[in-house]
């Protein structure tokens, strides 16, 4: 079945968040480059938790173009489609990235298990063989000249072959650390102010954010947990300093209407709820 068809299916399902990937072609060569494409439609104001980077890729697979992110709000859904440009290193039924997408709704909260994804990369044999080719081996050297240089110049290129294998290695770029709760903070606002009509987003992402450093400073994980069951046992919780435990009730106290009523925040109220979202994580990074 088409993306297509799997769109319309789900769309015929009635306004319940969704997703589906794409693989453009679905079927390649080693080495050929394919665009997989993860779409996701909500309806609109809901808010779709992305993770801040992606799974590692298997090492049969390279990538060519990171993680693009195309947002748009059209008919009273929201669309977001996620992209990248890879290749596979070996034959057979592949799948490049597993990833399970939270979005919070007016109902509740949803995670979503994207099917499809799989790639077919087809092998290098041409039609007929059934065995890979054998390699070629070393050309005779050229009449008239003497063993002792045709080993020298094989042992210069051997060399140099190591070298540069080393040098590559030692360029590797240092894989880059995760942003921490008040940096990830930041970013949620400088996006709030420059696009006030993400306002209930910006207020699903800010509870999202605090119960996850705090379930993670407790080391007791409870995102399944409705907001009000989940500030009962912290507010009762010692291990949590008052700054904290006051700041995370005000914030999800106040921010039920606008999760669950589908209220509208204006940008004072959202300004409030992040200067609480900072006082509850400012004091989890100083406890930590």
């Amino acid at each position: 079945m088409s993306a297509a068809c799997c769109l319309l299916l789900f769309a015929a399902l009635g306004g319940e968040p969704r997703a589906v990937w794409v693989l453009d072609p679905a079927e390649a060569r080693i080495g050929q480059p394919v665009e997989c494409r993860l779409e996701i439609r909500a309806p609109a104001g809901s808010a779709v938790l992305l993770p801040d980077k992606d799974p590692p890729l298997s090492p049969e697979w390279v990538l060519l173009e990171p993680r693009r992110v195309l947002r748009a709000e059209r008919g009273g859904e929201l669309a977001i489609d996620l992209s990248w440009r890879l290749f596979a290193l070996e034959p057979g039924t592949r799948r490049p990235f597993t990833l399970e997408i939270p979005v919070e709704t007016g109902s509740g909260r949803v995670t979503l298990q994207p099917p499809g994804g799989e790639l077919h990369v087809l092998p290098e044999l041409r039609a007929g063989e059934d065995a890979p080719r054998p390699q070629k081996g070393f050309l005779e050297p050229p009449a008239g000249v003497a063993a002792q240089s045709w080993i020298v110049w094989t042992s210069v290129a051997v060399l140099g072959a190591g070298a540069l294998l080393w040098f590559l290695r030692r360029r590797k770029p240092a894989p880059t650390a995760r942003p921490g709760p008040l940096e990830r903070l930041a970013r949620l606002e400088q996006g709030f102010a420059a696009e006030e009509a993400r306002g209930r987003e910006t207020v699903f992402a800010l509870t999202h954010l605090v119960r996850e450093r705090i379930d993670a400073q407790l080391s007791s994980p409870r995102a399944a947990l409705p907001d009000e069951d989940w500030l009962r046992l912290v507010a009762d919780d010692a291990r949590l300093s008052p700054e904290a435990r006051e700041a995370a009730r005000r914030l999800l106290g106040r921010a039920g209407e606008i999760k669950y009523a589908q209220a509208t925040p204006s940008r004072f109220l959202v300004e409030e709820l992040c200067a609480d979202a900072r006082v509850a994580l400012a004091a989890q990074e100083a406890a930590a």
